[in-house]
């Protein structure tokens, strides 16, 4: 039997520890471009012009990293 894989957790583990520069397309349009130092269920740090903000993940609408990432076959 397969491992099943949570794809939203790759994407964000894969941006917290390569320390990939990232935009964050929010649903009210507002485009916020850092890095992500941390992330839990409900949250994301994300430091942007030297300062941490914290944006609820329900308001993320699209994750564009600067980078592509490298998805394992089983995707």
């Amino acid at each position: 039997m397969k491992e099943c894989y949570n794809i939203r957790e790759f994407v964000l583990e894969e941006l917290q520890f390569g320390r990939t520069p990232t935009t964050f397309f929010l649903l009210n349009g507002f485009q916020l471009k850092g890095v992500l130092l941390h992330y839990d269920d409900d949250v994301l740090i994300v430091e942007s012009g030297g300062k941490k903000q914290m944006v609820y993940q329900q308001a993320i609408s699209t994750i564009a990293p600067s980078l592509p990432l490298d998805f394992p076959n089983e995707y």
